[in-house]
């Protein structure tokens, strides 16, 4: 995965909380929230917990690992992981979700911004892959913009009935 510098990606993050304070707005109503954005597909409100919930993964649970030459395992079972990560969702009121992003988006901000220049491009191992913080980072940031792909998708779908 090609590198990014740390800059682009608290922009990328700054931006993303800006997105998520516009659709307290754009959305008229909890329905529209939580309404499946496809068939068999995730609503708005499980989408953003999903990617909260991997900011929180990251924070807590792979930034303090990522040191020059350190071995992390691979990620847990991903399936498993996203579903338990939207499935709260469904409880939620969507301005509650929206809340818990943007909370969560900043803490893994503000951990990411401590990172120095060295850190920021230390070799580490997922598995037996080696990568960098910075690569490892930039895979997040594809990972955001195909969610935020699917959520703009739907939101001009359906901006006759929001």
């Amino acid at each position: 995965m090609k590198a990014i510098r740390k800059e682009q990606v608290l922009e990328a993050y700054q931006e993303y909380e800006i997105y998520l304070a516009s659709l307290n707005t754009a959305l008229k109503n909890e329905v529209n929230a939580h309404t499946p954005i496809a068939p068999g597909k995730w609503s708005l409100a499980e989408i953003i917990l999903h990617l909260a919930e991997w900011d929180r993964f990251i924070r807590d649970e792979r930034l303090p690992l990522l040191k020059a030459g350190a071995e992390v395992a691979p990620f847990p079972d991903v399936d498993a992981f996203n579903a338990a990560a939207a499935a709260p969702a469904k409880q939620m009121a969507f301005s509650e979700v929206l809340a818990r992003a943007q909370k969560e988006r900043a803490l893994l901000a503000k951990d990411i911004e401590k990172f120095d220049e060295v850190q920021w491009n230390a070799a580490f191992k997922v598995g037996s892959r080696e990568t960098t913080v910075s690569s490892y980072v930039a895979g997040f940031l594809r990972h955001d913009a195909h969610h935020r792909g699917q959520m703009d998708g739907f939101l001009h779908k359906k901006s006759s009935i929001l």
